[in-house]
């Protein structure tokens, strides 16, 4: 098990099963979301699945964090998004704002139910894992369906739950590592099965939480994650406003204990994608005690004004001293593009309303 360390006054890590319920709160720029992906065995297929109790970029959100909009009473906004990445390109990608009446989720267990999309924990006789189940509308009527269990290989990885603390921003790490596993089906407008996919692969979930609007707290936030054959291997780079530096941190998951290593990074190359983020075609993190981690993106998974996702190359030299190459998954998020809303009627065009499919896909 991980050594308990002191955590940040503003930014909690745990790894925690029992700690990944939710944590309704009254302040309505609170935010919470479980995020699930998985790289194929081949490493060309990706999937990424997130659900959020508010979703960080929708306008009717943005607008009541930043006072522009009063609610009468308390209110979230709901919201599932899918995308599946194969044969060098966006496959699939459905993102659905929801009632908050399509919303329910668990205090006690991993549980959430968004329209008719959700999550479970659960336990049988071949091990744990999370069910997960997707039934999302597609542009042109057609619909997605997908069934996926992430059945945990490392989870659980801190001694104890830390406990959520108010105006920090909380990391649970529950399962970094599982086998994953499942079918995604597309059906079109007269409900004939247009496509068909079986997926197996290996995946990551965490969940994240802040009672703090986005845009007015982060400044930075650049992650990513890459399953070797014997370990995993994830980064984070996080960093608030009025932060003098951002803080990397390394993590390696082998044998069922987690270690945590203080890194830095040398970024290069930068460019510019379609959407304006500006982002490192290369990065370099090294650890205080010598562990080196080399980034390079390959292909977007996704992107919009806010966020980059990528296929990535992890190239790494870890302790004991043996090199190691695998593709993983990074994501850059801009938060700051969230204040500006121009850029939120353009990018709510791509998410469709009350469990309808979007205007643009």
């Amino acid at each position: 098990m991980a050594r308990e360390k002191k955590p940040d006054q503003r930014f909690i890590f745990s790894s925690s099963v029992a700690a990944d319920t939710w944590h309704p709160k009254k302040d309505p720029k609170a935010y919470e979301w479980w995020y699930f992906d998985a790289l194929s065995d081949s490493g060309n297929e990706a999937i990424v699945i997130v659900f959020l109790d508010n979703y960080i970029y929708s306008p009717r959100y943005n607008r009541v964090s930043d006072g522009l909009l009063r609610l009468t009473q308390p209110e979230i906004f709901p919201a599932v998004s899918f995308t599946y990445f194969a044969e060098g390109r966006q496959m699939y990608r459905a993102e659905t704002e929801f009632s908050p009446f399509d919303f329910s989720a668990s205090e006690d267990e991993p549980r959430c139910v968004i329209g008719k999309n959700g999550f479970r924990f659960s336990t049988a006789s071949y091990g744990s894992g999370y069910m997960v189940s997707i039934d999302l509308p597609l542009p042109r009527g057609q619909n997605l369906r997908a069934n996926l269990e992430w059945l945990s290989i490392e989870a659980d990885l801190t001694d104890s739950p830390v406990p959520y603390a108010e105006s920090s921003h909380c990391w649970n790490m529950a399962a970094p590592r599982s086998d994953v596993c499942g079918r995604i089906t597309i059906t079109d407008s007269d409900g004939r099965i247009a496509d068909k996919r079986s997926f197996r692969g290996t995946g990551y979930h965490d969940h994240n939480l802040d009672d703090r609007w986005l845009a007015k707290t982060v400044q930075e936030w650049h992650w990513g994650r890459a399953h070797f054959t014997d370990l995993t291997t994830v980064f984070c780079r996080y960093s608030e406003l009025g932060d003098e530096d951002a803080r990397t941190r390394l993590m390696l998951v082998r044998d069922g204990e987690l270690t945590e290593h203080e890194a830095t990074v040398e970024s290069s190359e930068y460019v510019r994608d379609k959407f304006g983020i500006s982002y490192p075609t290369r990065e370099v993190i090294r650890s205080v005690d010598g562990l080196v981690l080399e980034t390079e993106p390959m292909q977007v998974i996704d992107s919009s004004f806010y966020h980059l996702r990528f296929l990535t190359s992890f190239k790494s030299v870890f302790n004991d001293g043996r090199a190691r190459s695998a593709v993983g998954i990074t994501e850059f998020i801009a938060p700051r593009a969230l204040k500006y809303r121009w850029l939120n009627w353009l990018s709510d065009l791509r998410t469709g309303k009350d469990g309808k499919s979007p205007f643009i896909p």
